[in-house]
């Protein structure tokens, strides 16, 4: 069984909480206020794509395309793998 973690928003939570509960493989759990959440320490993604793009541009270790020494080269290659 696998374990899934949601940040809806306060004004959709009902909404989904309904479509959810319509689900036969869907067990709902009620969050336990006297139990510390495991997942606290993990800083929340990014909201809108955007943001998770920049994120991931950022946790490249080179800049995007700094890696290619020849264009040409590399330019016919993408070429050839959609040919």
């Amino acid at each position: 069984m696998q374990r899934l973690v949601l940040n809806i928003e306060d004004n959709r939570y009902q909404l989904l909480l309904q479509f959810l509960k319509t689900l036969d493989y869907v067990r709902i759990v009620p969050n336990n206020p006297n139990e510390p959440e495991k997942n606290a320490t993990v800083p929340p993604s990014p909201t809108n794509q955007l943001l998770l793009i920049k994120q991931q541009l950022e946790d490249l270790p080179a800049p995007l395309f700094q890696t290619i020494t020849d264009p040409v080269a590399w330019q016919k290659q993408q070429r050839d793998e959609w040919a």
